[in-house]
């Protein structure tokens, strides 16, 4: 039954009342009355952050928010993620912007940034190695970082025992930065803080497969860091090691050779003063430790093992892990060469082969290195090298065609553990003990000489990148001169035929060309030092086939090179300079080495026929090749024991104007020492020797006879200065042969011929001085009739020409000293009275075409020949004064007012002083009488 309503109160409450009573509850205060007033006041207040007068920035270094370094350091410590970044990135802006702040503020950038290394965001770290790559170490110079290294360096160890993993894995690639930007600086003192974080890294079971593609990027530092400790303490190892032996003399077999004066330990002994003597007191780098090297040994052997089961556990090969592998080798030879450092030196290939820097001859150079490392590489690398990189070797892909993407990474691997294998053996000092194992490195290396380099993988040729085959192979050659002293004859000879064959088929103007001919340096310093010292291990197979063949592919290839790469010319002159003071009297390497005459001469210069009755003339790369390459081809002339008469001739062409005067001065000496060795005729040497007195002032592309009328190039100051220092030493040559006398007669046909030429007065300068040295003589001139007979017309078109040289050098304020090319004149008509006679007539004779210059010449040459004392006699003694001045009469051509030019007046002065006194009467009055006729 529901519930009964009840009725409400139709009645409001209160209503009917008189006076309402309310109630209030306790404590809760009253209501205002109706008509109180209110008297507060509510407002809000505006705030702008930045509009105090006390902070204004204008001339503070702001970035784009216009916040000072000082305010983006106070956000780097601020709780959120976001605002650090936004403050790392800010720096970088300010620093873009203001670059002088950061060499200011170096010291507390550092240490304000550094404790961001160990920050929990990777977005912050990542902002944080962006700015200390990008900004910070690119712009801090060495010297300002130095004292700032070890803070960063305690904060990298302190990441690096983090541990939050992904910290440790970034802290690496902060250390990675620190080492490409100062090598110097990380590698010096921190060693033993780096292997140890690195080896307690990679001892991790498992790592290979946790860390994935961090493992490389760990790899990749700590390759970094070895390589930079390795180049530190290697030169300083290479330092001490010359300090110590730069008293050591320079054998006595290469005291011959034209080179050897360049001392290499000289010069390196001069470069190093005391203080780097000493560069390991404190500041050279830190013993490496063997514990942790074995350490490190073990760790890396652990890795190898991991990469390798995870490399061809698909369907295809994993590129990380292969990369990872290739590091480990890597790794291990930088590991090898630390502790043995004179390695790199020995396995060096290197075409300067000048004597002092011969590793052969200079054992402690090379020295075995301790017996304690020795043993130590033996008892820890070699198991490595048996147990992981020779047993699977070569490392094949489980598939047969693959992408080529792969196919470079596999050979890349194979690469890698070749070199790594041959470093251990090699620093070993011993061959491996399993003849298997070393048969399938020297059966891969010889697959790579051969160009089968993905042969073994059961890939095509095409799978890998053609472009790449010469740096594979520059990594390989190295080891091959090794390799020849230690194996047996059958691998001998395959592994130099699959070299002749490679050096063949390579380009003349690649690098593996040129490397290719430091190779063969190297072989052939062995097999003299084997054929020397007799010693075990001598070379099985007569290398004298091979070396026949290299021989006689020098040539053309230095015609094929041309002047455009001087490098690879260089390092085959220098084969050619080796070949020939090292290979034994009439032995055959030294028949060979004389057959190159011919095939040589394109290099220095040909002759072919022209339309014209003279032939013109080719000229090889010789003179367009730098002095150094110049300077060693002309020092292998030395080493011939005979010349042929077509050699000599084109290396005489190639003395013309284009070459340096210094240049044609030691060809001069060589040839010389040669002659007087015995090994040029007396005929040959003649005609060289005038044949360089002819071109020596000729210009490249042109006849001699092309030049005789064409000498606007050769009518220069330097171009006589040039001459003066090649007729000299001519001239010394000629008087070491023997009898002047006999010596003058035998050129006398040579002259002759040259004289009816009418050469310009360059050539006949060096003519003159010949038969001044040669014919004159205290009694007087011992010249043949012959040749007497054509010297006076000759002698008067020398001066003449010599006077309109000097006359027109004057008018062109060209410096021009004209004494030494008159001194020989003089001398010639100072021995010879009849000849002054003749050559005065010769003077006297000439009409008066010319003008002015013709005028000066004739001035001039009358001065010259009056002035000698012999000539002077003979006017007084023979001639009158009609006789004398006839010519000049007949012309007017003493007129006063054609003798304007103030030089032709004053030797005018001086020929009427020379007359007055030999003749007795006033000049100046029958030149008076002469112009007073004329009007």
């Amino acid at each position: 039954m529901a519930p009964r309503k009840t009725k409400k109160s139709s009645k409001a409450r209160g209503i009917g009342v008189d006076f309402k009573k309310v109630k209030n509850k306790v404590g809760r205060r009253l209501a205002p009355a109706s008509n109180v007033t209110k008297v507060d006041i509510k407002s809000k207040s505006i705030i702008l952050v930045g509009q105090s007068v006390a902070a204004d920035k204008k001339g503070l270094a702001v970035n784009n928010r216009r916040l000072t370094l000082k305010e983006l350091f106070q956000q780097t410590t601020h709780h959120n993620d976001n605002v650090r970044k936004d403050a790392l990135m800010g720096i970088k802006d300010l620093l873009s912007r203001h670059p002088e702040e950061l060499r200011s503020s170096a010291v507390s950038l550092v240490g304000k940034l550094c404790p961001r290394i160990n920050d929990n965001s990777k977005a912050v770290r990542q902002a944080l190695l962006e700015l200390f790559q990008e900004t910070i170490f690119a712009g801090l110079p060495q010297v300002l970082m130095c004292p700032l290294i070890p803070i960063m360096m305690a904060y990298i160890s302190s990441a690096m025992t983090n541990l939050v993993t992904d910290i440790r894995i970034y802290s690496f690639q902060f250390l990675d930065a620190l080492i490409q930007s100062y090598p110097s600086l990380v590698a010096a003192n921190y060693v033993t803080q780096i292997i140890q974080s690195v080896v307690d890294f990679l001892s991790k079971p498992g790592i290979a497969s946790q860390a994935g593609g961090q493992l490389r990027n760990i790899l990749n530092t700590l390759l970094r860091f070895l390589s930079a400790y390795e180049k530190k303490s290697g030169f300083l190892n290479l330092s001490r090691t010359t300090c110590t032996e730069n008293e050591q003399k320079v054998p006595r077999i290469f005291l011959s050779a034209l080179h050897s004066y360049k001392s290499t330990v000289a010069e390196m002994t001069s470069i190093l003063s005391p203080s780097h003597k000493n560069s390991n007191n404190g500041e050279g780098p830190d013993e490496f430790p063997m514990d942790l090297a074995e350490a490190l040994v073990k760790a890396l052997s652990s890795c190898w093992s991991e990469c390798a089961t995870l490399v061809c556990c698909g369907q295809l090969p994993d590129k990380d892990n292969l990369e990872c592998m290739i590091k480990i080798c890597s790794a291990i030879r930088f590991l090898v060469l630390i502790i043995k450092p004179e390695l790199e030196q020995q396995l060096q290939l290197d075409s300067d082969i000048t004597e002092s820097k011969l590793g052969t001859d200079n054992p402690k150079l090379f020295r075995a290195g301790k017996s304690s490392h020795q043993s130590w590489i033996k008892e820890h690398l070699l198991p490595f090298l048996h147990r992981q990189l020779i047993a699977p070797f070569p490392i094949q892909a489980p598939l047969i065609n693959l992408p080529k993407e792969m196919g470079e990474p596999l050979l890349l691997l194979n690469l890698s553990v070749f070199e790594a294998a041959m470093y251990i053996i090699i620093a070993g000092s011993s061959i491996y003990v399993e003849q298997y194992a070393i048969s399938k490195l020297l059966n891969y290396f010889v697959d790579i000489l051969n160009g089968q380099m993905l042969s073994f993988l059961g890939l095509s040729v095409g799978n890998f990148d053609k472009a790449s085959e010469a740096a594979y192979l520059r990594r390989v050659l190295p080891f091959l001169p090794w390799l020849l002293l230690h194996i047996d004859r059958e691998y001998q000879l395959r592994i130099l035929t699959a070299f002749t064959n490679l050096f063949k088929s390579c380009k003349p103007t690649s690098k593996l060309k040129h490397l290719c001919l430091a190779c063969i340096v190297k072989i052939l310093q062995q097999s003299n030092r084997v054929e020397e010292q007799a010693c075990h291990g001598t070379f099985m197979v007569d290398i004298f086939s091979f070396q026949k063949q290299w021989l006689q592919m020098l040539p053309m290839l230095l015609w094929e090179l041309k002047e455009n790469h001087c490098s690879t010319s260089l390092a085959v002159l220098k084969v050619l300079h080796y070949l020939g003071h090292t290979a034994p009297q009439c032995s055959l390497l030294a028949q060979e080495y004389m057959s190159l005459q011919p095939t040589l001469i394109p290099f220095f210069s040909t002759s072919y026929p022209s339309k014209s009755k003279n032939a013109r003339r080719l000229y090889g790369p010789f003179l367009k090749l730098p002095f150094i390459c110049q300077e060693m081809a002309l020092d292998l002339l030395f080493y011939y024991d005979k010349f042929s008469t077509a050699f000599l001739r084109a290396i005489a062409y190639c003395l013309c104007t284009e070459l340096q005067v210094d240049l044609v001065v030691r060809c001069l000496e060589v040839i010389q020492a040669v002659y007087r060795r015995g090994s040029i005729q007396l005929s040959d040497y003649l005609s060289f020797i005038f044949t360089v007195l002819l071109e020596s002032a000729s210009t490249e592309g042109r006849s001699k006879e092309e030049n005789y009328k064409h000498d606007s190039r050769m009518d220069t100051a330097k171009s006589y200065k040039r001459q003066r220092i090649i007729v000299g030493a001519l001239c010394s040559c000629l008087l070491q042969i023997g009898d002047q006398r006999l010596v003058l007669h035998l050129l006398s046909p040579l002259i002759c011929s040259s004289v009816a030429a009418s050469p310009p007065p360059i050539v006949s300068f060096g003519l003159i001085q010949i038969i001044n040295v040669l014919g004159t003589f205290e009694t007087g001139l011992c010249v043949p009739k012959s040749l007497f007979d054509s010297l006076p017309s000759f002698l008067r078109d020398y001066v003449l020409l010599l006077a309109k040289r000097c006359f027109q050098h004057r008018i062109n304020q060209e410096e021009f000293s004209i004494s030494p090319f008159l001194h020989p004149f003089l001398n010639i008509l100072a021995k010879s009275l009849k000849l002054s006679e003749a050559v005065l007539r010769q003077v006297c004779m000439l009409t008066n075409s010319g003008g002015k210059g013709n005028l000066y010449g004739r001035i001039f040459a009358l001065v010259q020949i009056v002035s000698t004392t012999s000539a002077r006699s003979k006017v007084v003694k023979n001639l009158d004064d009609a006789s004398l001045f006839h010519s000049f009469e007949g012309g007017r051509a003493l007129d006063i007012f054609q003798l304007e030019e103030a030089n032709a007046s004053s030797l005018f002065q001086t020929l009427t002083k020379i007359i007055n006194s030999a003749y007795g009467w006033d000049m100046n009055d029958k030149c008076k009488m002469m112009f007073v006729a004329k009007k």
